[in-house]
């Protein structure tokens, strides 16, 4: 796992923010094929990435904008 105390790499980092942006693109794109609103988007399961640093302050801001980034897409 990767805390904020741990030494990391561009390689690390990539694999991680690439896997949470994926993740996160595919629970959205489920909310938004079932009709669901931005209301919603803020409790999509996240789960896997509550380990990281900035999860608490930032996981419903980041559902919320990619929602409103996806909705038109």
């Amino acid at each position: 796992m990767l805390w904020s105390r741990d030494v990391t790499d561009m390689p690390t980092t990539t694999k991680v923010t690439k896997g949470y942006i994926t993740h996160l693109r595919s629970k959205i794109k489920e909310l938004l094929d079932k009709d669901g609103e931005l209301k919603d988007a803020y409790y999509v399961d996240q789960s896997p990435f509550e380990h990281l640093d900035t999860f608490k302050e930032l996981a419903k801001h980041n559902a919320g904008r990619l929602f409103e980034q996806m909705e038109f897409e």
